[in-house]
């Protein structure tokens, strides 16, 4: 059985597996690693996917290219008089690709498919479809950023380090900050564009062509603009020569064409560094992943906003399939690279609709995950009934980061009954466990102790695949906080408040306020830190205690900056639960 690794790319797509303690790329029948993402119909051929199918659209002919950048859309493209949706013309791209791998490798067993960073439930749900059409199992997608760093993890070894991912592709740019400590690499914060890629630097340079011939882009044929791109990617490729209808562009230039394009990548950048509480100075490289990262262009644009030369990981091509390769080995439990644990987070907030009062039309959307955070991920709120003798809740799961619930993603409802009494005397648990495979289970626990649940996983499951995750989701539900080890470190530090006074209870408060943040952070390194920050402190009171002196901390932590950092989760309003 075999395990086989796929880069599913908006320009290109190609495939990898882990054997003999390296990465191993599997070439087509002439020996090419890359396959186009691309797919037309021929007459006494039929619908050709890959290489031949590029050509034939890089001449003007008809058919379908960058459809990934509309996964998840019911978007569709004609070929040979029948329409086709992204999700099927994936489908054909994974099929070539499980091809490829089945002419060199025993049966297919599973794939692990990448995925921009910045992928919603459907478009997650939609490749893993695809892949399902293709022939493959897929159990685990990955983010496309979070291979990059696996990757570079292998090539420069072990040590704490921040990073930040660029990958820029053709269709896509993918954000990612990432923690790696020990034999852990956590993706701790993601930011992208599922419409910002190398292919729009080449529709910038097409319509700066037409308008120094005074011509409108818009108004050309298919085949006058498909002729118009073919150069304008040429010119980008080759700056200072000049293509065969006299294009020639200097990198100034280029530089000035792009400029709306790096607008719209500062502000990913400053957004990624906010969610990820981090400033440029902390970053100890910045990697550049995707083939359009290559271009001078955008590495002086990196340099000069960053104030650092980027890292440059071989082929940009190759360095998310290279990942997914790496993990394949992780996933079949190979010796070298077994204890690995690659981290993903959740893309987009999840949570549930609430209303703070009666007569409420909209509700507004209660985070119980919340974006970024470490998969898998569990948190459970208390809500309460807002109307007199109410007998039943309805609760309505939302994904998205829009302040009123039904202004994002609807996934889904999960009804319980309640005792009827007076507005606000009665109440539920909602609890909301998502794994690493993008399931989420969602449980309401009545205060009689009666259970109800929904399982939401995006992609279609058999019976005895979700009896299975249901049991390893079980084993996740219980949240950072209420595990055995920090409840005790809890219960520790709760003692000592109660029997201290004045300043000394004054830090024992922040003490704990500063764990309960890191423990509901969602963060496996604030995680981890909280709680060996506490025993670390509660062993200096102990020892201190012992010595009969009003000491407590050793002066190395800095409060307000360690406050600062994991986050206040106190303070929110919780709401109240309707109907």
């Amino acid at each position: 059985m075999s395990v086989i690794g796929i880069d599913l790319g908006t320009t290109n797509s190609l495939a990898a597996y882990w054997a003999d303690g390296r990465v191993h790329f599997i070439p087509d029948e002439n020996g090419n690693r890359m396959v186009p993402s691309a797919a037309v119909y021929l007459e006494g051929e039929g619908i050709v996917v890959g290489r031949k199918a590029k050509e034939h659209l890089l001449n003007g002919g008809e058919g379908a290219a960058s459809f990934k950048r509309f996964m998840g859309t019911k978007k569709e493209y004609m070929l040979g008089g029948k329409a086709y949706t992204p999700m099927e013309l994936s489908a054909m791209v994974l099929h070539k690709l499980k091809e490829q791998a089945e002419r060199i490798l025993p049966e297919i067993e599973e794939a692990v498919i990448t995925v921009p960073a910045y992928f919603n439930d459907k478009q997650r749900s939609d490749t893993k479809k695809a892949a399902q059409i293709a022939g493959l199992k897929v159990e685990r997608l990955i983010n496309e950023p979070s291979a990059a760093a696996l990757a570079y993890r292998m090539q420069y070894g072990s040590g704490d380090k921040s990073l930040l991912i660029f990958d820029f592709g053709g269709g896509t740019l993918d954000l990612s900050c990432v923690e790696c400590f020990d034999n852990v690499i956590e993706i701790t914060a993601v930011a992208g564009d599922n419409y910002l890629g190398g292919d729009d630097i080449d529709h910038l340079i097409a319509e700066y062509d037409c308008t120094r011939r005074g011509l409108d882009y818009g108004r050309l044929g298919p085949k006058e603009q498909a002729a118009l791109l073919k150069q304008a990617e040429a010119a980008k490729c080759c700056l200072g020569g000049t293509t065969d209808d006299g294009l020639s562009l200097t990198e100034e230039q280029l530089f000035e064409i792009c400029m709306p394009l790096f607008t719209k990548m500062k502000e990913l950048f400053l957004h990624i560094l906010e969610d990820a509480g981090l400033r440029v100075s902390d970053l100890d490289d910045l990697i550049m992943v995707g083939g359009s990262s290559r271009l001078p262009v955008v590495k002086r644009f990196l340099t000069e906003l960053l104030g650092k030369e980027p890292v440059v990981l071989g082929d940009t091509d190759m360095v998310v399939a290279l990942g997914a390769g790496i993990y394949t080995g992780i996933r079949r439990r190979d010796a070298e690279i077994r204890d690995i644990l690659l981290t993903d987070v959740c893309p987009f907030t999840l949570g549930v609709e609430t209303f703070r009062r009666q007569g409420e039309k909209k509700g507004y959307l209660l985070p119980m995950i919340e974006r970024n955070s470490t998969l898998p991920a569990s948190r459970r709120e208390r809500l309460v009934t807002l109307y007199d003798y109410q007998t039943a809740v309805t609760v309505k799961i939302y994904q998205g980061e829009e302040y009123f619930a039904r202004d994002n993603i609807y996934l889904g409802e999960v009804t319980a009954q309640v005792a009827p009494k007076k507005a606000g005397k009665e109440w539920i648990d909602v609890y909301f466990t998502y794994d690493i495979n993008g399931i989420l289970h969602v449980e309401i626990v009545n205060s009689k102790g009666e259970h109800n649940q929904i399982l939401l996983a995006n992609q279609t499951l058999g019976e005895a695949e979700l009896e299975r995750h249901k049991k390893e989701i079980e084993a996740l539900m219980t949240p950072p906080l209420e595990q055995d080890k920090n409840r005790k470190l809890l219960e520790r530090a709760s003692a000592y408040y109660e029997q201290s006074t004045g300043a000394r209870r004054e830090r024992l408060g922040a003490l704990i306020h500063w764990f309960v943040a890191g423990m509901n952070s969602g963060r496996l390194y604030r995680i981890r830190r909280a709680a060996e920050e506490m025993e670390r402190q509660l062993a200096l009171l102990e020892e201190a205690d012992e010595r009969r002196e009003d000491l407590l901390f050793d002066g190395d932590l800095k409060w307000d900056l360690d406050l600062e950092d994991l986050g206040d989760d106190d303070g929110k309003d919780l709401g109240n639960s309707g109907n």
